[in-house]
């Protein structure tokens, strides 16, 4: 009998977004890329910044999420949070663990 949360296909993540009030989106991916940009006033203007960025990529034995954080006064993003998980087809990591969290803040 199969779990209601297996995976439905092959790929490696699934993105659920909500963007009211325009709408949703709802896919699996290989790999992925969200940018969320939010208003801010600079140099005497409006403009969207690209305030986090989410990354999901395949690197063969792992499955990898990093969360980033830009600022404009920043000269490159930091890395707040890098998730991983086992290979597709493995059922547990080396270290017995099915995922793992890094949560220091890293300079990409």
């Amino acid at each position: 009998m199969k779990s209601v949360l297996e995976p439905k296909d092959s790929r490696s993540f699934q993105v659920l977004c909500s963007a009211e009030p325009v709408g949703s989106l709802r896919a699996g991916a290989d790999s992925l890329s969200v940018r969320i940009g939010q208003r801010i006033f600079r140099l005497g203007a409006e403009e969207i910044w690209e305030s986090v960025i989410v990354q999901g990529n395949n690197n063969g034995d792992q499955l990898t999420v990093r969360v980033l954080v830009c600022h404009p006064d920043w000269d490159e993003p930091i890395q707040i949070a890098c998730i991983r998980s086992n290979r597709p087809g493995k059922k547990t990591a080396e270290n017995g663990q099915s995922l793992t969290c890094h949560l220091e803040q890293v300079v990409t």
